[in-house]
């Protein structure tokens, strides 16, 4: 349950009522951009009906500062408590101004190009080539395909999260998006995709993928266990240098993302060295050619192309994480214009020189076989056995290591957030920066998912399973921020953003979405990874993941308060270190007042 506990305050008989209709209560009303509405630290939410015919007295004065507080570390705490007026209080009022978090802006434009191809460039060039392969029928065209749909839909991904960005440049990213277009039902969008990131905070590809390629670096026989024992002792050393100190985290990930930077020229040198010369230079046989390159050679269909471009997707999926961290980026809205296009477009070139390389030199298939080993075949055929596998295998292994630095300090960002709001059970407790002045608690509950998961699931390719699934609630909420888009532009038509998404580009994106969405419904096979098709589509999990989530908001923001006669009051606390979280208060309805409408139910 979120952290609600009961009030004692005295004057909860004062609480105000509206003249405002349900429908009006939670309209804002933005001035036009930037607010600042920095003055409010405890805001009102009503949970019980308000009516035309109730007056409604505003209340002044300031909140009971001696409400219990939970004692242990957080005597810590320090207080600022005044209650916002009922009918002021809006979820997203406070979206459109700079916040500025205890860790501090150490982000520059540099450092966040870093961060972009460090989270784009992980394991998915060098993993999942063989899973879209296979889900596209073995044909080089449909494979294709597959990654300009995903390269599309990630550029105008990006532009759609840009324009947002620019216009709440605060951390959270989707989550704070969502909250900031979709503002009624009351704290739906915001609770239900705060949950869904909690649930799915997770890195379990990466993971595999480094003990995969660290251990055939070694030259040590390949086992399951030892691929996963390896990917999480890495884990683990990475959560504990971005929880214990937030400067080191960031620069152990600039060096690595510097070594990313390396590879990528590295991978497009030789990319470019096997397309364009010929294979009596390269000495290396051509494997590709133009009257097979339209063949399909085993079976598929409109449900595994889908899944092919959502493991597409994934490999350029970094680009929708980075507004996460929009708190600690020095001139958010100016850098993130300058780097997140050219980092999607550095990536974007190298997807495309390294496919046409894997699809030159090895045969298809040995493409199929190759499990998530497929990077690391194409270095030894080209550089030769010795240096391909040890040398360029390891920095693979050191790239999706990369990957996982950067993923679980964008996932500490967000639930960060997430707790923040009070929304789950011990929030005061996972929020806090406590001791060392990083989220160390939220990284080790990451950490503690990513384990169970991982130790948990042995059978067929968990690895592409977990990939679609992480992915497709993923496509929900970016098909919600791009319809999104048009929602804020005609209603706030004096609104105009610092950074546009073209109109073109944004439809793009909503019909990808809504075509990966429906895809793994609308065949009668399993859109699943081999040796998995006995399990529940991954589209029906991610939906009823989402659904859980939603039904989490219904119950402790709806149910409970109606059937408890009891309101909800966000009490504010800053901490020592200056972060501010939330506590949802359970206030006592005024006596006189009746149960009222029901999850939207109209006003009698």
């Amino acid at each position: 349950m979120p952290s609600l506990s009961e009030s004692n305050n005295t004057d909860d008989k004062s609480f105000s009522t509206s003249v405002q209709s349900t429908d009006q209560l939670w309209e804002p009303e933005l001035p036009p951009y930037p607010i600042d509405t920095h003055h409010i630290q405890q805001e009102h939410l009503c949970t019980w009906p308000i009516s035309n015919s109730v007056e409604m007295n505003t209340l002044d004065k300031p909140y009971d500062s001696k409400a219990p507080v939970s004692e242990s570390y957080d005597d810590l705490i320090t207080e600022e408590e005044v209650i916002a007026d009922s009918t002021s209080y809006h979820p997203s009022s406070h979206l459109q101004t700079l916040e500025d978090l205890p860790q501090g802006r150490h982000l520059g434009l540099y450092s966040t190009i870093i961060l972009f191809i460090s989270r784009i460039l992980g394991s998915g060039i060098f993993s999942i080539t063989s899973g879209i392969y296979i889900d596209c029928g073995q044909s080089p065209f449909l494979f294709f395909l597959a990654w300009i749909i995903a390269a599309i839909a990630s550029f105008g991904g990006l532009y759609v999260f840009l324009e947002m960005g620019s216009l709440v440049p605060r951390s959270g990213g989707a989550k704070v998006f969502l909250e900031f277009i979709y503002t009624t039902p009351t704290l739906l969008a915001t609770v239900a995709f705060s949950i869904y990131s909690v649930m799915f905070g997770f890195t379990i590809s990466n993971v595999l993928v480094f003990g995969e390629y660290f251990i055939h670096a070694l030259g040590i026989t390949i086992t399951p266990w030892r691929i996963r024992i390896s990917g999480l002792l890495f884990l683990y050393g990475a959560a504990l240098i971005h929880g214990v100190s937030v400067n080191h985290g960031v620069k152990v990930q600039n060096v690595i993302g510097a070594l990313k930077l390396v590879l990528v020229v590295i991978m497009v040198v030789m990319g470019l060295y096997v397309t364009i010369l010929s294979p009596n230079v390269t000495k290396l046989q051509s494997h590709l050619a133009w009257d097979d390159f339209w063949q399909v050679k085993a079976k598929t269909n409109l449900s595994s192309f889908s899944s092919a471009v959502i493991k597409a997707s994934f490999a350029f999926s970094g680009w929708n994480s980075v507004h996460t961290v929009s708190n600690e980026i020095q001139d958010p809205i100016r850098t993130f214009k300058i780097a997140g296009p050219v980092s999607l477009a550095i990536m974007a070139v190298t997807y495309g020189i390294i496919n046409l390389a894997y699809l030159i030199v090895i045969p298809g298939q040995e493409i199929v076989n190759s499990s998530t080993l497929v990077g690391s075949i194409l270095f030894e055929r080209i550089l030769g056995k010795s240096l391909g596998r040890h040398f360029l295998t390891f920095a693979i292994a050191i790239c999706a290591g990369g990957n996982i630095f950067v993923v679980i300090y964008t996932i500490s960002r967000v639930d960060q957030e997430v707790f923040r709001e009070g929304y789950l059970p011990f929030s005061k407790f996972m929020s806090s920066n406590w001791p060392f002045g990083a989220p160390l608690r939220i990284l080790i509950l990451s950490c503690a998912i990513t384990t169970v998961i991982i130790l948990g699931f042995h059978e067929g390719d968990v690895y592409s399973y977990m990939v679609s699934l992480e992915g497709y609630p993923q496509q929900i909420a970016i098909a919600l921020i791009a319809v999104g888009i048009f929602i804020i532009r005609k209603r706030y038509p004096d609104l105009h953003a610092p950074i546009r998404a073209g109109y073109f580009g944004t439809i793009a994106v909503l019909l990808i979405s809504i075509y990966l969405i429906v895809g793994p419904f609308i065949s009668s096979t399993s859109p699943n990874p081999k040796g998995l098709e006995s399990w529940p589509n991954y589209g029906l999990v991610g939906s009823i993941c989402v659904f859980l989530c939603v039904l989490y908001w219904a119950f402790m923001f709806r149910l409970l308060p109606w059937w408890g006669n009891y309101e909800l009051v966000v009490e504010e606390t800053t901490l020592s270190d200056g972060l501010t979280i939330k506590s949802w208060i359970k206030v006592p309805c005024p006596s006189d007042s009746h149960h009222g409408p029901l999850l939207g139910e109209s006003v009698g």
